[in-house]
């Protein structure tokens, strides 16, 4: 016996804006019912895990450095690289008239 009736295809039909032919409110029906019954069998599978099974979980953990605000000169020092430079700011010729 089914566990999908018709008026639950009906139904999710309507929801999706859908009108169905019978042909397709009996094949949607079969096909609901085999979604459930393999929704089913996902339920019948075990969850739980072997506790070895993410080995690199036991191995040392990699050691944080402290969050400290630095002083930096980074953006001088991609400046002095830049071919023309104007205050902060690249120069770059212009291509488009």
């Amino acid at each position: 016996m089914s566990r999908i009736d018709r008026q639950t295809v009906e139904k999710v039909a309507s929801l999706a804006y859908l009108k169905l032919s019978e042909e397709e409110i009996v094949y949607y029906q079969k096909q609901l019912d085999r979604v459930l019954d393999y929704m089913q069998q996902l339920d019948s599978v075990t969850d739980s895990l072997p506790a070895d099974w993410r080995a690199d979980l036991a191995l040392p953990v990699t050691p944080e450095r402290p969050d400290v605000a630095q002083p930096s000169n980074a953006v001088e020092k991609v400046l002095r690289a830049a071919p023309k430079v104007v205050g902060t700011a690249f120069q770059v010729p212009r291509i488009i008239e």
